[in-house]
Parts: structure tokens; sequence; C-alpha cells
């Protein structure tokens, strides 16, 4: 059987309506099922509800199902049944689920069409799952049993106006016109009325009705802004203007009304006009962090691509720091923002400031740590991790990332007791996380010269992620450093190039494997593409030496000695190198 969540997330969760067994009417019919058959359903019923309450889901859909054999005429025990049935139809092609389950809906609402919840449901699932007729029929009868709920006329002519012609447009409209003689006008039911004025091709009913709904409530700003984008939306610059004006005038702190004067000008190309308007809403005292913060968002997305405008941002920024210097959300996303333009000191700056001013946010903390790793600047990045396990000791990430810095400075035992606090805390379950600590144990033995423990965490990496690129990279490049195992290293190097082919570390390593299995013609090809993709700010010595011993076995000592002088810049005191360019020779280790 198909197994059920463990909490069901029913489709139509807020209109659900619990079943009592207090509430059950008396069933008897002729033709029924016989008294017994009845009477064990009804236990099965009740034995399924006490199941449900255990969140034992899987045996209330066995005693439910069992009892809708016994007495398929209860239509309380075929609504209850109906809700499993919808949640196991996560196929949308699962038609005799969901078919079933709309009958057993649909059967118990026709019996109890007082039952508002179950009525809405269905009308809700017909509109998905039916055709047209039959969701308009839903809701018709919905709109006649509850004449005074405006959700419900609502939805009446919400799915009058889908597809219908003109009678249904009509009637739509008449609709939305009761609703607003009872609740007031709206911008939503303008809304509403104007894309049916709109499919009738009716521009003047169109601005007519925005007019009408600001002429209504003058002093109402959000109504100003939007009778203003309606008659923006056709041409009427001078009047879209005007209301803009007299929404920013009725609510000076109505982010709305301001940034829609700002779309106004980018609208029309007016840069400086933009400009202008988004300074004016930040520079609002009264204007809420939030609304300022979604403000400024909106604008970056409009020239953040454009490199010449990142002064701009940034002063925007500055502006908000400067009014707002305990609102830590605001150098939050100043930090992202800065990361994005890879100004890495100062987004890391940002974010010391927002994780002090707001400790209680681990995405921050991991996200200055890594700006610190970025930078290089290993003490400030190991000081940042140790602070955020002050507030979340039990954040695997983070004793991985301290683990792998004490690696780094060769501190092997403090490396290893953070490998244990992160596998302490990692989910037995995330294998990708249980991958990562054991390839940086595998990188910590091999630098600790102890190889055969290495292989054993990297092949242990790699059961619970066979696509590890990390460790397929590291494992079959120190087994080529070793020169042992040099098939099982082709094989790993090989499968990460299915993975990733174009990746300068990868394609550095699968030349070494390459080149200490003597296939130096196939390893001179990788390592010409290893050193085309790597820009010239990134090329190491070992990449250069290993390019150099290359060429000198594949029968180019010239272009090898040169290979090999440009690494002696990159690691002068190298008595190897000095030895093969001395003596224009390759010497094994």
């Amino acid at each position: 059987m198909t197994r059920l969540p463990v909490i069901l997330t029913l489709l139509i969760v807020t209109l659900l309506a619990s079943v009592e067994a207090s509430s059950r009417s008396d069933r008897k019919n002729p033709g029924s099922p016989s008294p017994t058959d009845v009477a064990k359903a009804d236990y099965l019923y009740l034995e399924a509800l006490r199941s449900k309450s255990n969140e034992n889901f899987d045996a209330a859909y066995e005693l439910l199902s069992r009892a809708h054999r016994l007495n398929p005429a209860d239509k309380e025990i075929g609504l209850e049944l109906s809700n499993y049935l919808f949640m196991m139809a996560t196929d949308p092609g699962d038609t005799l689920l969901l078919n079933d389950g709309m009958t057993m809906l649909r059967d118990y609402w026709m019996e109890n069409p007082g039952d508002y919840h179950a009525g809405v449901r269905y009308g809700l699932l017909a509109i998905r799952l039916l055709s047209r007729p039959e969701a308009v029929e839903a809701w018709e009868k919905l709109h006649s049993a509850f004449p005074d709920k405006s959700e419900i006329s609502f939805q009446l002519a919400d799915v009058l106006s889908r597809a219908g012609g003109e009678e249904d447009r009509s009637r739509a409209l008449a609709i939305f016109d009761s609703i607003e003689a009872v609740e007031g006008p709206s911008p939503q039911l303008s809304s509403n009325k104007i894309q049916l004025y709109l499919s009738r091709g009716d521009t003047t009913a169109v601005i007519s009705e925005a007019e009408r709904l600001f002429d209504a409530h003058p002093d109402n700003s959000e109504f100003a802004v939007f009778a203003g984008k309606i008659h923006a939306m056709f041409g009427d610059s001078d009047m879209a203007l005007a209301l803009f004006d007299r929404a920013c005038q009725l609510d000076p702190t109505s982010g709305l009304a301001y940034y829609s004067k700002a779309e106004y000008y980018n609208s029309r190309g007016d840069s400086v006009g933009f400009d202008r308007e988004v300074f004016n809403a930040l520079r609002q005292p009264d204007l809420d962090v939030d609304t300022k913060l979604s403000i400024l968002k909106g604008y970056i997305h409009e020239i953040y691509t454009d490199t010449v405008q990142q002064p701009r941002i940034t002063h925007l920024f500055d502006t908000l720091v400067v009014q707002h210097p305990a609102a830590p959300e605001i150098r939050d996303d100043y930090a992202r923002y800065l990361v994005v333009t890879k100004d890495y000191p100062g987004a890391a700056e940002q974010l010391e400031q927002a994780v002090g001013l707001e400790p209680d946010n681990p995405e921050g903390w991991e996200m200055l740590t890594s700006l610190y790793i970025q930078l290089d600047r290993l003490p400030q990045a190991a000081d940042a991790a140790r602070r955020s396990l002050h507030y979340f000791p039990e954040n695997a990430r983070q004793y991985l990332v301290l683990a792998t810095i004490h690696s780094q400075e060769h501190r092997y035992d403090s490396c290893r007791v953070e490998l244990e606090n992160a596998l302490k805390y990692t989910d037995p379950a995330d294998i990708q996380a249980l991958s990562s600590i054991y390839t940086t144990m595998g990188d910590n033995f091999f630098l600790q010269q102890q190889p055969d423990s290495a292989f054993h965490y990297y092949r242990r990496a790699l059961q619970f992620n066979p696509d590890n690129t990390l460790a397929l990279n590291n494992c079959a490049y120190h087994m080529a450093v070793e020169g042992k195992d040099l098939d099982d290293a082709l094989a790993l190097i090989e499968r990460l190039m299915s993975i990733e082919d174009n990746n300068p570390t990868s394609l550095d390593t699968y030349a070494w494997v390459l080149f200490r299995r003597k296939d130096y013609a196939k390893a001179r090809e990788i390592i010409d593409q290893t050193l085309e993709l790597t820009p010239d700010e990134d090329l190491t010595a070992d990449v250069l030496e290993h390019a150099g011993d290359i060429y000198f076995m594949d029968g180019d000592p010239d272009r090898a000695v040169e290979f090999w002088k440009q690494a002696l810049k990159f690691d002068p005191d190298n008595k190897l190198l000095q030895r093969k360019v001395t003596n224009r020779a390759y010497y094994f280790k």
C-alpha cells in the first residue's frame, strides 16, 4: 500500500472540517447493508478516528477502507476516506483515486448541503479537478445556501469570469457590485471588475472604474496608487503622475506610493526621476525598515548589472545604515549585495555588525566564516566559527569549517577533535554532510603522511556520496602522488570527468594520473587543457611543474624547462625545481 505522510496536509487545508463520531446521524435505509455490517463499519470508523488522533495514518486508512467496503452508503465514512484518497493521489494523472475521492466528497455534500466546509472544499476541488460547468454548479449551490458569505459570492464570480461568455461576465460583474454594496470599494474588487472590462475591450469602463474607486475615498493613498497605475497603463501620464503625487501627500509613510512613482519614471526611461523618487522614499524617517529594504531591493534589481551604478547603491545602503544603525537586516542585505559585487572585505565588515546586533542568525555566522576563508583570514574565520558555536553548539557545518582550518594550519589533533564533533551533530541521514566530513578526514591523514588511513576515509566518503567531487579528486591525486593503485586512481578521475570536465583542478589531477601511468601523450593533451582553462592569476607552482614534467617525458625538454622556470617564480626555494632547471632533466622523487 502507498504509505501516507506523517502529517496529512490535505489539498485545501484551511477548509477541512473534523468529523466527530458524536455528530453521526442514523443511517438506516431500506436496502442498506445488514445491521451486522453497519455495526462493524461503525466500529471500524471509530477505530480509524482513534488511529488518526494518534497519528497512525496508515492504520486509519486501512480501517476506513474496510468500513467503506462494509457500508458504502455511509457518507461520513466516505468523507473521511476521501481525505486520504486525495493525499495518495500525488500524481495528477492518478484519476482513479481523484475520481473516487471526488465522488465520496460530492455524495456527502449533496446529502449535507448545510456543511459549509465540505461544500467549499468540494467547490475548490471542482475548480481544479473537474469541468467548468460542474465548478459553476457547485458554487451556485453554495451561493444559494450561504448568500451572506462574501467569500462564496467572490468565488462564484471568479468561476463565472473564467472563460465565460458575455452572460457569465455580466453575472460576475453584478456579483462584484453586490459585494461592494455590503463591504465597500476595494482595489481587489476593482481589479476583478477591470479584468472583466478588459476582456470586453471596454477601456472606458476600465478608467471609469479606477476613477470611481478613488473618488469614493479621495483620502486613501492605496486607492490613489491604484488609479494612477491604471492611467499609466493607458498612457495618461499626467493624470498618473498627479495621482502618485497625491498618494505620497496622503501617506508620507507609504512605500507603495513612493515606489509606484519611481516605477512610473523608470517605465518612461527617466533614470534621474527614478533615482530621485527611490532616494525620496528611503529618506522618509517614518517609513519602516522592511518597506525601505523592499524598495531598495527593487531598485537594485533594476540597475545592479550596471557596474557604473554600484556607487549609487552603496550610497543608499550607507544612508540606511546611518538612519537605522541598530537594524541588523539592513547590514545583512548590504553584505549580500557586497558579495555579489565581490567586495568581500566590505561584506565581512557589514556581517560582523549584523551578527553583533543579531547573534541568533546561523546563516549570517556561516556566511561570515566563509568570507574570512575567501579572504584567506583563517584566524578570523576560526574565531567567527567559535563565536557562532557559542549560540549554535550543534552546528556541524561550523565544526567542519574549524577542522578544515586546523588541517591547513597543520594542527592535526585539533582537526580530528572538530571532525568528531561534526560527526556527532550531523544527521545520520545527511549523506552529503557525512561524505564531506570523511573527505576532510582523508585530507587530514594524508597531510600527516598516513596515506593508507587517508584512502580508507576517502573511500568511506565515496560510499556515502559516489559523486563527491572533492573526494574523487583528492583520492585520485594522492594515489598518483603515491604511485599506487593507479588503475583505481584512473577510474576515480574518469568518474569525476564525467561529472565536471572543465575544472582546471580536476584536469590537473587527471593529467598527473595519466603521467604516473606513463601515458605521456594523453597527459600532455590534458595538461594543455588545464593551462588553457586556468587564468594567469590562478596558476600555481604545482601545475606548472606538472606541465614541465609531462612535456619532458613526452619528448619536449625545451618547453619543459620553460614551465619549470615559471614554476620557480612561484616557489623560488624549491630545490628539486632548481635542479631540473639547472640540469634540464627530470628527477624521479
